[in-house]
């Protein structure tokens, strides 16, 4: 994917919808893209979650306590539990082949400023009004 591909999918997620260009580039070198086959395991109900997880192309399925629901590209899934270092409240699988942005906790906690790198102040509050959704 290419950078513009990359800020057009975050600009599909709601929260980030009204920011500009330059603010979500500056979320992108938090964001690593990852390609998953049909079938594959992102998520598990109940387990700890370790990356918030944005569609940007193909479909997952969430099934919550027995309930199934499509998760599609602008859609993220993850935030809450990362946010609150919580468990999955699904399960959550491709149901197509997907490519996806993920961000791990370091990458999250580089993001919203935790880390004890230096970190760009805009990603920051960016990052910050996203969780806020």
């Amino acid at each position: 994917m290419t950078e513009r591909d990359r800020i057009e999918v975050l600009r599909r997620v709601e929260p980030l919808a009204s920011l500009s260009n330059s603010s979500l580039r500056s979320l992108l070198p938090f964001l690593d893209e990852v390609r998953v086959a049909p079938g594959a395991l992102i998520a598990d109900e109940g387990g700890l979650c370790h990356e918030l997880v944005i569609v940007a192309e193909g479909r997952l399925e969430a099934c919550k306590q027995g309930v199934a629901s499509s998760i599609g590209p602008g859609e993220a899934l993850g935030w809450d539990e990362m946010r609150d270092r919580g468990r999955h409240n699904a399960t959550v699988r491709a149901i197509t082949p997907a490519r996806l942005l993920v961000m791990s906790h370091e990458q999250f906690r580089a993001a919203d400023g935790v880390s004890p790198r230096p970190v760009n102040a805009s990603s920051r509050r960016h990052l910050r009004e996203f969780a806020a959704g």
